[in-house]
């Protein structure tokens, strides 16, 4: 017997004990219902949808080394919504971020239509051709056509992590997985989320390109969790695997390398999908409050540009502080009316002034 689990004589009869992933289904399942009892209190989520797609692809290829520009996978993926944008900003924005702006809004689209060579095929397109047009859609993906070794090396130390099934059986395991990819959503023998889980171990232990397994088998994870929940899209798994690369690379290692028993993985799984669940809950716990900031009784009410600037201090990890000279800048409006909203803002406990004094006052968010 082999050391890879691809090569044990029940592959791909994957295991793991059920009462260990079992509990965290309740937990998960409100969790889905809140953020959908959230999503439906608000007027709009395609603000939402946007910066969760973003988030979701620049963290999924920043987990591979590859760093995204946040800003233009943003502005291709408002493109793709309808929204009109000025040929030279369109022009000047990098392939690399149209694709993957492409690549993932494919992701969470169509879930009816289920996953298929044509669909990886687009997929593969985004990630490998630098190229992305409708014409490309019809190509199924090409499958390698190397063995692959998932290699480290040091001075003197050469570790392989994991050495994926001989190319000549890609064609065959690719089959077998989308056949049961497809079947399985029915089956009332798999949850939601494990069948996620499994998708996701399943298509990276198989590795079926030459390169972008790893973008790819998050992507599956989230269109299965997508097929199961249409707010799938708002709560991205990858900026909290992001967090965790490490030991997700530890845990995919151990699960590769220990036969068919995938207990540790699926927990992993589970937990990782739990925080996703409660970042979304609270950005969209403070969307909603901030709808309703603008519409409180007169002596309370915001003006729409310090709506804009509370939301954008506390969804931005990068702008977490202000002064009176940005806010001026991002709403368009002179110093001393920026000054005199955010005295407001401080008066009514939303902003506290965190540093200096006079034209050189930061303020930030209180907490309230």
């Amino acid at each position: 017997m082999g050391k890879w689990n691809w090569q044990h004589s029940d592959w791909p009869n994957f295991t793991w004990d059920r009462q260990q992933t079992q509990v965290f289904l309740p937990s998960v399942y409100h969790k889905q219902g809140y953020v959908a009892g959230l999503v439906n209190s608000l007027n709009g989520r395609r603000a939402l949808i946007t910066k969760a797609l973003t988030e979701n692809i620049v963290a999924s290829f920043a987990i591979e080394g590859e760093y995204l520009n946040a800003t233009d996978v943003s502005d291709e993926i408002e493109r793709g919504f309808g929204q009109p944008s000025s040929y030279d900003k369109a022009k000047s924005v990098g392939l690399l971020e149209g694709n993957a702006a492409a690549l993932i809004s494919n992701v969470f689209d169509k879930p009816s239509e289920g996953l298929t060579q044509h669909r990886l095929g687009v997929w593969q397109f985004c990630m490998f051709e630098r190229t992305y047009s409708p014409a490309q859609i019809g190509q199924p993906a090409r499958w390698r056509t190397e063995d692959i070794k998932v290699v480290s090396s040091g001075i003197g130390d050469r570790k392989i992590h994991f050495e994926a099934p001989d190319a000549s059986r890609v064609a065959i395991e690719m089959e077998a997985f989308l056949n049961w990819f497809a079947y399985s959503r029915e089956n009332i023998e798999i949850d939601p989320i494990s069948r996620a889980a499994l998708a996701h171990l399943w298509f990276v232990t198989v590795h079926p390109f030459e390169d972008g397994n790893g973008r790819s088998a998050r992507a599956i994870a989230d269109f299965a969790l997508f097929q199961s929940d249409k707010n799938a899209v708002l709560y991205p798994m990858a900026p909290y695997i992001l967090a965790d690369r490490e030991n997700y690379y530890r845990v995919l290692e151990r699960t590769q390398s220990s036969g068919l028993d995938i207990t540790e993985w699926m927990v992993w799984f589970f937990k990782t999908l739990e925080n996703a669940l409660d970042g979304a809950i609270t950005r969209l716990n403070w969307s909603v409050e901030a709808n309703s900031l603008a519409t409180m009784q007169p002596e309370n009410r915001l003006l729409t540009q310090q709506v804009r600037i509370l939301v954008l201090l506390h969804d931005d990890a990068d702008q977490n502080v202000i002064s009176a000279s940005q806010y001026a800048a991002i709403n368009s409006v002179s110093k001393a009316t920026a000054t005199r909203h955010l005295t407001d803002l401080v008066d009514k406990g939303y902003l506290c002034v965190c540093e200096g004094r006079g034209r050189s006052t930061k303020y930030r968010l209180s907490g309230k």
